[in-house]
This record gives structure tokens, C-alpha cells and sequence, in this order.
């Protein structure tokens, strides 16, 4: 027998990892292992950048790929495939349209390679930030920023202030944005159209794969996109209340190893 999917996406924070950022790295082996005998890619889809991902999965990242930063940033066979980023003037406008309506939010800015952040706001609040981003640097004030594109802004606001910023900033406007509440505490701004459904489209496409070959697991905002393109949806038992409201299945907890017993499960069974 054969498995009923032929690529495994997955979310991190909430999904993949549990409460303390981790993941039993010998299980994963275990079970990538019999994905692999399946020709089933393994994609991680997630809002942190690859610098992070390689970070988190040292050791396999020759054997998955990613689907970073949202979708804004992807990644096969460890080699940049797709990247759709933000201008720094589009990034100032954004800093200046979230920090005047929100108050106390501490910003961090995503470049391909690396993150930044602003020098005077708290350490509390940078170094809860920088664990996300691994690679970082500061700067005295975002006019500052290097001039390049950018992949992703990060608020450290509820997340459930995405919409409301994603439509006022749209509405007065001309480059557009999206938006999405990637947990309770942050709200992720990529590009307008990139989403972890976009870049998950593009990526099986190169493997000659579409949406009805897809099994996807997450728990916040930012994965309801790629809920509502997989075949075979996974919220987490955790998850929002809105993620679980598109997904046509709930597995068990993050701290309970969910997206593992729910793979081994149709591994069981199709052997």
C-alpha cells in the first residue's frame, strides 16, 4: 500500500514544536526515514526565516525544504527557489502606520539573509524576537535600514490586530500587504499575495505535485491559507479557533507530539 499524500507540509511554533521549542529529533528521523521510502517531501512552512530553520533542523536540512518567512522565501534541495519581498520605502510606511495606532510594539524587519531590529527598544522584547530570527543586527532608527528588499515585518502585537492593519493600511495605500495573526502575540506582514499557500504551490509544482498530493498541519492565522489548499488538513487540537474552523481535522496538542502520531498513524496503516 501506498500513502494517500505525496508531500507533508508543516508549521512550527504551535504545530511542529512543543510549549519549550523543540522537537525529538530521533522520531523525526524515524519517520522522515519512511516518508523517504514513499518519495513523500517533507516542506516545513513557516513564518521564520531559514536562517532559524536551518538552525532547527541541523542535520536534515539536506532532506526537506522550506517554505520560509510565510512563503515569501523558498528553499529545495538547500537552494534559494523563490523569493518575493517588500521595498524599504513600503517597510517605512508600515513601521510608521502600525507604531502610531499601536501603542508600545516592538518591530523587527526581515532581509533574506538576516533580521533587523531598532536599538532603543526593550532588550525584553528584542531578545523574545531575535531567538525567531538568529540572525540580527541593529540599527538607531529604520531610515537606517540597508537598502535592499525586504521579506517579512514582524509586530510583537495581538494577532488579532491582522486584519484591522491589513485592510486600514490597504485602504490608504498603493502598495498593498498582506497580513496574518501568526500567534496570539505577533502579527507577520509579507507582501501582497504571499502566503504558505502560494509558496507551497509554487514548491510542488517543481515536484510535479499539486494540492490533492498534500497533507498540512498549523495552528495559527498564517496557516489557515495552506489548510484551506491541502488535501488532507490538519489544525491542531491547540489551534486557533478560526484555523480549526477550515481544517477537516483535528490532531492531538503540539506538547503531545501531534503531527508525529498523526503521520505514524497512516504509516501504520499503509505498510
Amino acid at each position: 500500500m501506498t500513502l494517500p499524500f505525496k508531500a507533508v507540509a508543516v508549521d512550527m511554533d504551535g504545530t511542529f514544536l512543543d510549549d519549550k521549542h523543540q522537537y525529538d529529533a530521533e522520531k523525526f528521523d524515524q519517520i522522515l526515514t519512511e516518508l523517504e521510502k514513499q518519495n513523500v517531501q517533507f516542506i516545513v512552512a513557516s513564518g521564520r526565516p531559514y536562517a532559524r530553520l536551518k538552525e532547527d533542523f541541523k542535520g536534515f536540512t539536506d532532506r526537506i525544504d522550506f517554505v520560509s518567512v510565510n512563503g515569501a522565501r523558498l528553499i529545495a534541495k538547500g537552494k534559494q527557489v523563490g523569493i518575493t519581498g517588500m521595498s524599504k520605502k513600503l517597510v517605512l510606511e508600515l513601521i510608521d502606520y502600525v507604531t502610531s495606532r499601536y501603542s508600545h510594539v516592538t518591530t523587527m524587519v526581515y532581509g533574506p539573509t538576516r533580521a533587523y531590529l531598532v536599538e532603543t527598544d526593550p532588550k525584553e522584547d528584542k531578545a523574545f524576537l531575535s531567538y525567531f530570527a538568529h540572525v540580527t543586527s541593529e540599527v538607531a532608527r529604520w531610515e537606517d535600514l540597508p537598502e535592499q528588499d525586504y521579506v517579512e515585518i514582524t509586530f510583537n502585537c495581538s494577532g488579532k490586530e491582522a486584519h484591522a492593519i491589513e485592510t486600514g493600511f490597504n485602504n490608504e495605500h498603493s502598495e498593498v500587504i498582506s497580513a496574518f495573526g501568526s500567534a496570539d502575540f505577533a502579527v507577520d506582514i509579507n507582501a501582497y499575495g504571499v502566503s504558505k499557500a502560494s509558496g507551497l504551490k509554487e514548491l510542488l509544482n517543481k515536484f510535479g505535485l499539486t494540492s490533492e498530493d498534500l497533507i498540512a498541519f498549523g495552528d495559527g492565522g498564517n496557516d489557515i491559507p495552506m489548510l484551506k489548499l491541502a488535501k488532507y488538513s490538519y489544525a491542531m487540537e491547540n489551534a486557533m479557533d478560526e484555523v480549526k474552523e477550515v481544517a477537516r481535522f483535528i490532531a492531538p496538542k503540539n506538547t503531545e507530539s501531534g503531527v508525529f502520531k498523526v503521520l505514524q498513524k497512516y504509516i501504520d496503516e499503509n505498510k
